[in-house]
C-alpha cells in the first residue's frame, strides 16, 4: 500500500480528481454532482428472433446457462492457484495491503474525440498523465476507465495510440470500431471489454468482463458497446435484456461490486438508462456518448464526464469490511486544472492540502513521457502575455552605480578571473583538469531562521559537518539558498538577520536569492548585508529583477562558477509579490520586475548560453499563484527556454526527486531545513550527461545509523560542528540579554489565561487586536484565541514576556472579505462555546451573540465603531498568516492583500508607544 507522499506537488490534481484522498476528509464544502431525478426508461425490447448464443472464444457456450470455468494455466511457483472466473477470466490484484477500510476511486473519461492536446478547453493527455501518476503515488486503490470514441486514428498511428493508452495506465475501455472489426486490441495492459459484440458465428470478439481485487473486495467490470455499422460484427439489445439479468445474478456470487462500462449514451435504441431500468443489481454504469451527468435509475448510479477531456469524472466508493458504505460521484472541470488560481474547488480545499504539505494552486506540467510519444510540444498552462515594450523601468547595463570589484582569485589559481557582462567576474572553484566528474549542488530554501539543529530540522551545525566532509572529498560543490533565510526566529530576528549572515559565511554558501521575508528589516538593511557579504565573504546575493526607482539593479543579477572549465551560471530571482508580502515601508522605492521577466529573461538566457555551459536559476518564486503577480516557477520554466536547473523557494514545496517541466529540472526542499537538497550532475567533456536530484531528510541526519541512505556512504553519525555551536551559544546568550529589555509599563495585569482567551475577549486580546488593526491599516482584526499563550503581569514588560504571549512566528496578514464572510468567521469561532476552543475569534469588533444558541446561528449583530457591518460590503481584515491560509478552520477568509511583521514585533511596538517604559 503506497502511503501519502508530500513530494509531488501535482498531487493537487489527485486531490481534485479523487476528493476522497484529500478533500472528503476536509470540512470545506464542495458539492458533488447532484443525482438527477430518475427518468422513465423505455419498455424492455421484446426479441424479434432468437438471439445468438453468447460464447467464449474459441468454443461457444450457450446463454443463459453459466459457463463452467475453463482450467487456467497453473501459475509458475505460486500456491494457491489463481481463481479463474467464467470465460477464462483471471482476476487482477490491484491492492493487497490488507486494509479493511479504504476508499476506491474510479476515475473515468469518455469521448476524447481526438482532443489529445490541451485544446478546445480540454485537459489534454499529457497533463492527465501527470495527475494519474501523482494519484498512484498516493494509493493503489484506483480504477481507471474510458468509454466512448477516442477519435479517428490513422492506421499507421494505431499502435502508437495503444501505447499511449497503456502509458496512461488505463485499466479498461470500450473498444474502437477498428478493434472490433480486426480483433487486434493493440494495448498490452489496458483491456478492451465488450460482452455484446459478436462475430458472424455468434462468438465474442472481445473479452466480456474483468475482475479487479482490492484487499479482497472484488469489482467486476463488464463492457457494453453501442451498436456500430461494422461488417461481420453484430450488437443486439435482445441479448443484453434477455440474458444480462442472469449474468448479473451469477456475477454477484463472485464479485462485490458490479460496474458496466458502456458508450451507450442516452439516445438511440439501446441506452444506459434502459440497461439500468431493466437489469437489477448493477451498482454503477460508467457511460460515454454525451455530456457530464450523474443520475440514479433503478438503484444504479450512472455517471459520465464531458467529451474531449473538458472534465474528468470520479466515483468515490467507500469500503469497510468488504461492504460498500457510500458512493459519491464527482466531476473535475478541466478549467479548474488549467487555471487553478481561479478555481473555487482548489480554493476550498487549499487549507487541507497545505496541512498535508502541498498546494492545490500549482499549475500542472505535461508528462514528458506522453509528450514525446504523441509528438507534441509542451504548452504553458496559462499563456503569458509578453509586453510589447515594458513601461516599467528596465534594468540598466550595470549592476549598481559602480561595477563590483573583482572577486579575489582562489588560492593556487594563477590566471586572472574571466569577466562577463555587467561586470561579473568568474569564480574558479576547481581547476584540477578533470574532464569527467560529478558536480554536487547543495541547496536549501525557506529556512526562516531555523538555525539551531533539532530532530525536526538539519540545522546549520550538522550541515557544517556534512559540508566539511564533502569538501574533504571534492571541490566540485556549489551551495545555494533560495531565500527567506534571515528572518523567523528570535535568535535571528533580534539581530536583524546578522546571525544568519555569519552562519552562511561559516558554512561557505556560494549564493543566496533574497526572499520576501528577507526584506522584513527594510531594503536598506538587506542592501547593507549584501554589501558586507560582497566585501568580506564569498557569498553572492543575487537577484536580477529587484530594481530601484531609476531602473538600476539593486543586487548582482548572476554569478559564474568554473569547475575545470565547465562553467555554471547562477541567476537570482525574487518574487514580485514581495511588494505585498512584506510591510510596504520595507520596500519603499523598490520595483520588482514581473511581466518583463518572460521577455528579458529569454534574452538573458540566450545570451548566457554563449558564455556558460549550464544555467541554474536560484529563485524565490514558488509554485503557488497566491499573490497579486500570479508569477510562478512553472510559468517561468514553461515560457523561458534554456534553464537547466531551477532551485526554488517561497511556496515551501517539497520535491523529493525533483519535478521535470519541459527540459528544466525544478527542485525544492520544503521548509525550515526539514530536508537538505542535493542535485548530482555528471559532467563529461563540458556537458551534463545525467542529473540526479535527491533529498536528505533530517531524520536521516539525526539517526544516521538507522538510515539506509547514510549506510550507503558508510556514515554512522553526523556530529555537530564545534565552531557553529560555539557561535550559536554566544548569540543565544546575547538574545537572553535582549529578551530582558524593558519596553513598556502596564497599569494592570493583562489576561492571557488559556481558559479565558479561548472563550471570551480579555483586556490582553483587545490590546493585541487594536495593535494589529493600527499596524496593518485594516478595518478591523480577527485572530485566534489559541495564538495567545500567556498573561502579562502589571508593571514592567520585557521583550521576552511579549514573545511568551505570542511565541509563534506568525506574521500579520490582511485579507479581503465580505460582511457575510465576517459573520461566517465569527459563527465558526463561537461555535463551541461554552467549551474552550483555540479557534475562538478574538476581535476588536463589537459582537452581539447568543451563547447558548444553536452553533451556526449564534451571532446576532456585528458592529464596527457602533454601526452594524454590511453583509454585502467588502472589508479589509487583519489576521495572521496561519488563519489566512485556512488554519483553525477559517476557510472563509478571502484574497490576501498584504503581509507584514511578526505579531510579537507588532505588539512590542504598540506597547512601547502606548505604555512607555518608566
Amino acid at each position: 500500500m503506497k502511503r501519502l507522499s508530500r513530494t509531488i506537488m501535482t498531487a493537487m490534481l489527485v486531490a481534485l480528481l479523487a476528493f476522497s484522498l484529500v478533500g472528503c476528509k476536509s470540512t470545506a464544502k464542495v458539492e458533488p454532482i447532484p443525482p438527477a431525478p430518475v427518468e422513465p426508461a423505455p419498455e424492455p425490447v421484446t426479441p424479434v428472433e432468437p438471439a445468438p448464443e453468447l460464447v467464449e472464444v474459441p468454443e461457444p457456450e450457450p446463454m443463459p446457462e453459466p459457463a463452467p470455468p475453463a482450467p487456467a494455466p497453473a501459475p509458475v511457483a505460486e500456491e494457491p492457484k489463481e481463481l479463474v472466473y467464467p470465460y477464462g477470466v483471471q482476476e487482477i490484484v490491484k491492492s493487497d495491503s490488507g486494509a479493511k477500510v479504504f476508499d476506491l476511486i474510479i476515475v473515468h473519461t469518455n469521448d476524447l474525440n481526438g482532443n489529445i492536446y490541451s485544446e478546445n478547453g480540454g485537459l489534454g493527455l499529457a497533463r492527465l498523465s501527470t495527475a494519474l501518476k501523482a494519484g498512484r503515488a498516493l494509493t493503489d486503490n484506483w480504477l481507471l476507465l474510458n468509454s466512448g470514441n477516442v477519435g479517428e486514428v490513422p492506421a499507421e498511428a494505431a499502435m502508437l495510440a495503444a501505447e499511449v493508452v497503456d502509458e496512461l495506465g488505463y485499466d479498461a475501455y470500450t473498444p474502437q470500431a477498428v478493434q472490433l472489426a480486426t480483433g487486434i486490441a493493440g494495448t498490452k495492459k489496458a483491456l478492451p471489454l465488450s460482452a455484446n459484440a459478436l462475430d458472424a458465428n455468434g462468438y465474442l470478439v472481445a473479452q466480456p468482463y474483468q475482475v479487479y481485487n482490492y484487499n479482497g473486495f472484488k469489482v467486476g467490470v463488464v463492457g457494453l458497446v453501442a451498436p456500430k455499422p461494422i461488417q461481420g460484427v453484430s450488437f443486439t439489445s435482445d441479448l443484453i435484456l434477455d440474458n444480462a439479468q442472469y449474468a448479473v445474478d451469477m456475477a454477484q456470487d463472485y464479485v462485490d461490486y458490479i460496474v458496466v462500462l458502456s458508450d451507450l449514451g442516452s439516445k438511440g435504441d439501446l441506452t444506459s438508462e434502459m440497461v439500468a431500468q431493466n437489469i437489477d443489481g448493477i451498482d454503477l454504469i460508467v457511460d460515454g456518448n454525451g455530456s457530464a451527468m450523474a443520475k440514479t435509475v433503478n438503484g444504479t448510479l450512472i455517471v459520465r464526464a464531458d467529451e474531449m477531456l473538458k472534465s474528468v469524472g470520479g466515483v468515490q466508493v467507500s469500503v469497510a469490511n468488504g461492504k460498500v458504505k457510500s458512493v459519491v460521484p464527482m466531476i473535475l472541470p478541466a478549467a479548474d486544472v488549467l487555471d487553478p488560481a481561479k478555481s473555487a474547488i482548489a480554493k476550498a480545499y487549499e487549507p487541507f492540502a497545505r496541512a498535508m504539505g502541498y498546494t492545490l494552486q500549482v499549475s500542472v506540467p505535461e508528462d514528458p513521457a506522453i509528450v514525446s510519444m504523441i509528438g507534441a510540444t509542451p504548452k504553458p498552462m496559462v499563456k503569458a502575455e509578453v509586453p510589447a515594450k515594458a513601461e516599467a523601468p528596465a534594468p540598466a547595463p550595470v549592476v549598481k552605480e559602480e561595477a563590483p570589484a573583482p572577486a579575489p582569485a582562489p588560492v593556487a589559481v594563477e590566471s586572472e578571473p574571466v569577466e562577463y557582462p555587467l561586470g561579473v567576474f568568474e569564480i574558479v572553484k576547481n581547476d584540477d583538469g578533470a574532464k569527467e566528474f560529478d558536480l554536487f549542488v547543495v541547496h536549501t530554501n525557506d529556512v526562516h531562521g531555523r538555525v539551531v539543529s533539532s530532530e525536526d530540522n538539519v540545522g546549520y551545525s550538522k550541515l557544517a559537518t556534512m559540508l566539511k566532509v564533502g569538501r574533504g572529498i571534492t571541490d566540485n560543490i556549489l551551495v545555494l539558498d533560495a531565500g527567506d533565510v534571515t528572518h523567523g526566529t528570535n535568535v535571528v530576528n533580534m539581530f536583524e538577520g546578522e546571525t544568519v549572515g555569519v552562519l552562511l559565511d561559516m558554512l561557505g554558501y556560494d549564493a543566496v536569492a533574497p526572499g520576501n521575508h528577507d526584506f522584513n528589516y527594510g531594503v536598506d538593511r538587506l542592501l547593507e548585508a549584501a554589501e558586507i557579504a560582497e566585501k568580506y565573504t564569498d557569498i553572492k546575493v543575487l537577484s536580477a529583477n529587484v530594481l530601484d526607482e531609476n531602473g538600476y539593479m539593486l543586487f548582482q543579477p548572476y554569478q559564474v562558477y568554473n569547475f575545470n572549465d565547465f562553467t555554471v551560471g547562477v541567476v537570482g530571482l525574487t518574487t514580485p509579490d514581495t511588494a505585498t508580502k512584506t510591510h510596504p515601508k520595507n520596500v519603499e522605492g523598490v520595483y520588482f520586475a514581473n511581466e518583463e521577466i518572460f521577455e528579458i529573461g529569454q534574452q538573458a538566457i540566450d545570451m548566457a548560453k554563449q558564455y556558460v555551459d549550464y544555467i541554474i536559476v536560484l529563485g524565490h518564486i514558488g509554485m503557488d499563484p497566491d499573490g497579486a503577480s500570479g508569477l510562478t516557477t512553472d510559468k517561468i520554466v514553461s515560457n523561458i527556454k534554456g534553464i537547466d536547473l531551477f532551485v526554488d523557494g517561497h511556496s515551501h514545496t517539497l520535491l523529493k526527486q525533483g519535478m521535470k517541466i519541459g527540459d528544466t529540472m525544478v527542485v525544492s526542499t520544503g521548509e525550515y531545513m526539514e530536508n537538505l537538497g542535493l542535485v548530482q550532475l555528471h559532467v563529461k567533456n563540458d556537458e551534463v550527461t545525467a542529473v540526479y536530484p535527491m533529498m536528505i531528510p533530517a531524520v536521516d541526519v539525526w539517526n544516521a545509523k538507522d538510515s539506509d541512505l547514510a549506510k550507503q556512504y558508510g556514515i554512522a553519525e553526523v556530529p555537530n560542528d564545534a565552531e557553529v555551536d560555539e557561535y550559536l551559544g554566544y548569540m543565544t546568550a546575547k538574545l537572553d540579554a535582549k529578551l530582558n529589555t524593558v519596553i513598556a509599563t502596564v497599569p494592570e495585569m493583562l489576561d492571557g489565561e488559556r481558559a479565558n482567551v479561548r472563550t471570551k475577549p480579555t483586556n490582553l486580546s483587545r490590546l493585541i487586536t487594536r495593535a494589529m488593526t493600527a499596524e496593518s491599516g485594516a478595518d478591523f482584526t480577527i485572530t485566534n484565541g489559541g495564538g495567545i499563550r500567556a498573561s502579562i503581569d502589571a508593571g514592567e514588560v520585557t521583550i521576552g514576556e511579549v514573545i511568551n504571549v505570542l511565541p509563534f512566528t506568525n506574521i500579520i496578514t490582511v485579507v479581503e472579505v465580505t460582511g457575510a464572510d465576517v459573520y461566517a468567521a465569527l459563527e465558526h469561532g463561537y461555535s463551541k462555546l461554552p467549551e474552550t476552543n483555540g479557534a475562538f475569534s478574538q476581535t476588536d469588533l463589537q459582537v452581539v451573540y447568543n451563547r447558548y444558541g444553536k452553533p451556526g446561528n449564534r451571532i446576532l449583530r456585528v458592529l464596527l465603531n457602533g454601526k452594524a457591518i454590511d453583509k454585502n460590503a467588502t472589508y479589509k481584515v487583519a489576521t495572521n498568516d496561519f488563519m489566512a491560509a485556512g488554519g483553525d478552520g477559517y476557510t472563509m477568509f478571502g484574497k490576501v492583500l498584504s503581509e507584514g511583521s511578526l505579531l510579537s514585533d507588532v505588539f512590542i511596538e504598540f506597547l512601547s508607544k502606548n505604555y512607555p517604559a518608566k
